[in-house]
């Protein structure tokens, strides 16, 4: 997953097999997620298996995320894997997401301010207001 074209490799692997083929690669590689999200070629697998894995693959990177969200949110890697959660988890793990960003006002405008983080909560508006419109 650290590998420049091993990643791409995984990453076909978790778009097209089946999950039967995959659930044992995929949880040694959740595993290692909370340092994969912030890895230069990792981040990439991660975010496939935020796209591509079941939902409970889902929950438990949102769970990874959770834990350091403010830090992983302003990682100039990571939060490319925070803004692929809030976009592919279930309402219930984005809300959590969003409620453990939101916590601290004062954190969180920082974060609405860093040159990263200003796209996870970029983001995050944007999904309240499509939520708000449907």
């Amino acid at each position: 997953a650290r590998h420049r074209y091993g990643c791409r490799v995984l990453e076909r692997l978790i778009e097209h097999c089946s999950v039967a083929q995959t659930a044992g690669l995929v949880d040694e590689l959740l595993d290692g997620a909370a340092q994969l999200c912030r890895h230069t070629f990792g981040n990439f697998v991660v975010q496939h298996v935020l796209v591509h894995g079941l939902e409970d693959q889902r929950q438990k990177i949102a769970a990874i995320l959770r834990g350091d969200i403010q830090r992983l949110a302003r990682h100039r890697v990571a939060s490319h894997v925070v803004r692929c959660a809030l976009v592919h988890c279930s309402a219930e793990d984005r809300q959590q997401l969003a409620l453990t960003m939101a916590a601290d006002a004062r954190e969180f405008a920082d974060l609405a301010h860093h040159h990263c983080g200003s796209f996870v909560v970029r983001e995050m508006k944007r999904l309240e207001g499509s939520k708000g419109r449907s």
